[in-house]
């Protein structure tokens, strides 16, 4: 037998035998979760379709008005406290200059000026981890930073979140400045994003709120909730609900790494959440 016939025979029972290891049940910790996926696809139609929105949007005072306040705002954020009075007034002229908004060029006025600034918030911070520059910058920029520290988007001062998560959580930011809910007018595709950052990584959150996240990115379709939804069994110590759910999975996906992360469940210490 050649030199050749011989490797090929080593490598094809090295593979049989690390076939046969692999499928031995062997219990694995169960403290990953796994991983915010997000598709492609949907991810490049929702940035196109918030780019055609802002290029829609129609100059006016109004328009020039809110952009000013939102600046505003964003630079009171980082140079706190500033009085309720302040907030309080800032607040009142956002309302008026929404409703001329309003009155001018209706809702779709309100959803241009919000792509608008999602659009000029990633095209001046494509890593909003860097410091700002100048006043405009700083109040675009705002208390975003510690939104981004405080969900794990940001791990020593690398970014670390997707883009789609990044975009979604500044226009929840946006929403909520101007009395909006955080989600209004996301897409799919940013519902996903969105509460799948907070569900599968936002490990500085109470357990709780990733819980009640993981629900609605399950109902916007995100991928791996059950997954995720028996490791949240674990770190609720119902250690014997997680292997069933993992089980479960396993039979229906027949995925080797089911099976085992649902016998280390069983075995799994839950350790104090964050």
């Amino acid at each position: 037998m050649s030199d050749s016939g011989v490797t090929l025979i080593a490598w094809t029972l090295a593979g049989a035998l690390l076939g046969a290891v692999l499928a031995i049940p062997q219990p694995v910790a169960p403290w990953e979760m796994p991983s915010l996926v997000l598709d492609r696809r949907a991810v490049a139609a929702s940035v196109r379709r918030s780019e055609e929105l802002s290029s829609k949007l129609s100059e006016g005072d109004d328009v020039d008005r809110l952009q000013g306040l939102f600046v505003d705002h964003g630079l009171a954020e980082i140079d706190p406290p500033y009085t309720r009075a302040d907030y309080d007034t800032r607040q009142a002229e956002i309302h008026r200059a929404l409703e001329a908004l309003d009155r001018r060029g209706g809702p779709d006025a309100f959803t241009a000026l919000r792509a608008r600034a999602v659009v000029g918030f990633m095209e001046a911070f494509p890593d909003p981890s860097r410091s700002p520059e100048g006043d405009l910058e700083t109040g675009t920029l705002g208390g975003f930073g510690e939104i981004l520290d405080r969900y794990g988007a940001v791990a020593n001062g690398v970014l670390v979140a997707p883009p789609m998560t990044v975009r979604a959580m500044y226009k929840a930011r946006w929403n909520l400045i101007h009395r909006t809910e955080a989600t209004d007018g996301f897409s799919r595709i940013e519902e996903q994003a969105y509460w799948g950052w907070l569900a599968l990584h936002g490990w500085g959150v109470p357990v709780a709120e990733r819980i009640d996240a993981l629900k609605r990115y399950e109902d916007a379709g995100g991928r791996n909730a059950p997954e995720a939804a028996a490791l949240f069994d674990l770190l609720e110590r119902r250690p014997g609900r997680a292997a069933r759910l993992l089980e479960t999975l396993y039979e229906r996906a027949g995925q080797l790494r089911l099976r085992n992360l649902a016998l280390g469940a069983l075995a799994a210490v839950p350790p104090r959440s964050p």
